[in-house]
């Protein structure tokens, strides 16, 4: 997934108005953090995603030493599973500046959640050479 992420990141930040979306992602609405539903939004994201990664390390639980320091990699899963959703936002944050430039939509009524991902991705792939081929590697990672 990581080598697909890292392509898709590379083509978005090529794409014109792509800094302007960056700069939405990266700039925040002090404003909105009052709010029950940002909290509750991020929540279920951490949740939901560090419940992957969690579930791999109960299953290869069973088959590591039993001095191992499952402290060491509980922090390491959460980290790295954090790192890519910051980077997964720089991501789709650049193809949502594409977007708004392109007159597609506004950067801030595309919507939000899971489903948010799929908007943005769909666009990157389309606008790439072989995009039939970028689709299926993407929605296989999205299996993976």
């Amino acid at each position: 997934p990581y080598i697909c992420l890292v392509i898709l990141f590379f083509r978005g930040v090529t794409l014109p108005g792509a800094l302007d979306g960056i700069i939405v992602y990266i700039k925040p609405d002090f404003s909105k953090l009052v709010t029950g539903q940002v909290w509750l939004d991020a929540a279920t994201q951490i949740f939901f995603s560090l419940s992957l990664g969690f579930g791999a390390l109960v299953a290869f639980a069973s088959y590591v030493p039993y001095k191992n320091n499952v402290g060491r990699d509980a922090m390491i899963v959460s980290l790295v599973n954090c790192g890519t959703s910051v980077f997964a936002g720089f991501v789709i944050y650049s193809i949502l500046g594409y977007r708004q430039h392109a007159g597609i939509g506004e950067i801030e009524h595309v919507g939000s959640g899971s489903g948010l991902a799929f908007v943005a991705i769909s666009e990157a792939v389309s606008e790439m050479s072989a995009p039939y081929i970028w689709a299926i590697l993407f929605f296989t990672m999205l299996i993976l």
